[in-house]
């Protein structure tokens, strides 16, 4: 029985964020509960690597919103 309770344990929700330079070029990703709290992150569906030296889609500068 024992095996079965760790079935209804609350799996933890991460996040997934990218930090942009200057150029709102993607440099990293991080995934945790909260936001990051220092640097330009902003939150992203999901890690994808091939963003990294480039602006994220659908994303221009940051202060172009």
């Amino acid at each position: 029985m024992h095996c079965s309770i760790g079935l209804f344990k609350r799996v933890k929700k991460y996040r997934h964020f990218a930090l942009l330079d200057t150029h709102g070029r993607c440099i990293a990703f991080m995934s945790c509960q909260g936001i990051p709290a220092r640097g330009e992150w902003v939150e992203v569906n999901a890690v994808n690597v091939a963003w990294l030296g480039q602006t994220l889609p659908g994303r221009g500068h940051p202060g172009q919103q």
